[in-house]
């Protein structure tokens, strides 16, 4: 399981348990700050009363839960978004219509379906300014799916585009 959280704090430290699980000692933290953290990425933390037992869980398996980022299809260019309908219009067998699905405002690329997606995306014909974004999410984020809708979020740092 990743969990990526935003805080400012004094020092953290960090000890390594058993299963995969491990208990942070933070300071410089507003409770309700690092509760919302959590909260918003889906997941239970369990405060322990004394310092050695907090530990963040989820009800579901390791495997079940997608990481993702939903944005603006503004930020690919009308090419990017024609070639993106075509691959989501593929009917055979084992084709891009697996991994890029067409939502009727915009597309979900399943990044985790490749190993190289960044890869997958160049060989299709996606722009350098697409490939970027991606590239540039999977790397701060750590996610396996995005979802360009028309009705998205633009991302402040990134390129858009009039069409």
């Amino acid at each position: 399981m990743k969990i990526g959280l935003n805080l400012n704090a004094t020092s953290i430290n960090v000890l390594a348990l058993n299963m995969g699980k491990i208990a942070l000692d933070v300071d410089g933290v507003e409770l309700a700050e690092l509760i919302a953290a959590v909260n918003a990425q889906g997941l239970t933390l369990r405060i322990a009363e004394e310092p050695g037992e907090v530990i963040v869980e989820t009800p579901l398996p390791a495997g079940s839960r997608l990481a993702g980022v939903c944005c603006s299809t503004a930020h690919i260019t009308s090419e990017d978004n024609s070639l993106l309908y075509a691959l989501s219009h593929q009917a055979q067998e084992y084709s891009d219509g697996e991994w890029v699905h067409f939502t009727g405002s915009g597309y979900f690329i399943r990044l985790d379906a490749w190993s190289y997606p960044l890869l997958q995306l160049k060989r299709r014909g996606m722009s350098k300014s697409c490939r970027r974004l991606v590239a540039t999410l999977i790397s701060r984020y750590g996610i396996g799916l995005i979802h360009l809708d028309a009705f998205g979020e633009l991302l402040p740092g990134f390129d858009t585009f009039e069409w």
